[in-house]
C-alpha cells in the first residue's frame, strides 16, 4: 500500500479522496510528502463535532484568508481558489473524521461531497489536490483506500 500512497504524493496516481489505511504516522507522512514534492496540511478531527468545527478546522489547516465566510459556499470558494498557496501538489490529511460523521452525519456527507468536488476541480486545472482520511474506526463507505 505504501507504493500507492507514494504514487499519489508524487503525481503518478490520480488525486482523490482516499481512506488512508497504510500504517504510517503523521510525522512520517509529512516527511514523505515533502520528499515527493507535495505539501501536506493537517486536520485533527478529534474535536470536530459540527459543521462550524469542520469549517474552522479546514480554514485553519489551509490558512484561509480572513474574508472566509464560514459556510459551505465559502468553503467551496476558498478550496477552489487557494491563490495564497503556491504548491502544485496539495494533500489534506484529516484524522479521526468519525467524530464529525457520528455527531453530524448529514453535514459530514456535505463536507465529503465538497472535498470530492474540490479534488475534481483541481484535477481539471492542472493542480493536484488530494484528501487522505485516516480513521481509527471501521472502513468509510465509498472511499478508495491507500
Amino acid at each position: 500500500m505504501i507504493d500507492h500512497l507514494i504514487a499519489v504524493l508524487n503525481g503518478d496516481r490520480s488525486p482523490g479522496v482516499y481512506q488512508l489505511v497504510t500504517p504510517i504516522n503523521t510525522e512520517d507522512l509529512v516527511t514523505l510528502s515533502q520528499e515527493q514534492g507535495a505539501r501536506l496540511f493537517y486536520i485533527d478531527g478529534t474535536a470536530v463535532k459540527s459543521k462550524a468545527d469542520f469549517l474552522q478546522a479546514v480554514a485553519k489547516a489551509l490558512t484561509f484568508p480572513d474574508y472566509f465566510g464560514h459556510n459551505w459556499d465559502a468553503l467551496e470558494d476558498c478550496l477552489t481558489d487557494l491563490d495564497w498557496l503556491t504548491d502544485d501538489r496539495l494533500i489534506l490529511l484529516y484524522e479521526q473524521p468519525e467524530t464529525f460523521a457520528q455527531h453530524a452525519p448529514s453535514e459530514w456527507l456535505v463536507a465529503l461531497d465538497i472535498l470530492r468536488s474540490t479534488v475534481d476541480y483541481w484535477h481539471t486545472h492542472d493542480r493536484s489536490f488530494s484528501v487522505f482520511i485516516k480513521s481509527s474506526g471501521t472502513d468509510l463507505v465509498g472511499l478508495d483506500t491507500l
